[in-house]
């Protein structure tokens, strides 16, 4: 039986000051972006997740809660940040993985030609855990993107265009 997720340091904004940061520029909407990432199956489609369960009821804000599983690892997050259509930011609030504090801030930005989503995420741990877990999130960020944008190209009407 896996052992229960463990409460992690409650970091903010100002641990994004040390973050590895990722973009990606989508030929798409912004609103389009923005329903994908409120999407908890379509998470599943992009990224090596297993699962995702909003565990706070909407409209989601500050506050919000979610879990996320991947593989056998479970991570409780909590939303610090929220602007509707725009940002949302979270912490680890806690999980099974051997870190002491996890954030990530993903921010959708409208272009010219459609958004750029802008990642931002930092893990800390016993040296050089916290870096290979933080070099983990960013390299999950760059390889799922794409596969993000041919999931709404997909579907769109999934995702309002």
């Amino acid at each position: 039986m896996a052992s229960p997720p463990r409460a992690h340091k409650s970091v903010g904004e100002d641990y994004l000051a040390g973050a590895k940061r990722v973009s990606h520029a989508f030929p798409v909407p912004a609103r389009a972006v923005w329903a994908a990432l409120l999407d908890a199956d379509a998470w599943t489609h992009w990224l090596p997740i297993t699962k995702v369960t909003w565990t706070s009821p909407q409209p989601f804000g500050v506050g919000t809660t979610r879990t996320v599983e991947v593989g056998a690892a479970r991570i409780e997050e909590e939303f610090f940040a929220w602007e509707e259509g725009k940002r949302m930011a979270f912490r680890f609030a806690a999980s099974t993985l051997p870190i002491s504090a996890a954030i990530e801030d993903y921010q959708v930005i409208e272009t010219v030609t459609g958004c750029e989503l802008r990642w931002a995420g930092r893990a800390s741990a016993v040296f050089p855990l916290g870096f290979l877990v933080t070099q983990q999130l960013a390299g999950g960020l760059k390889a799922g993107l794409p596969k993000l944008e041919a999931l709404i190209k997909a579907e769109p009407a999934r995702f309002g265009i």
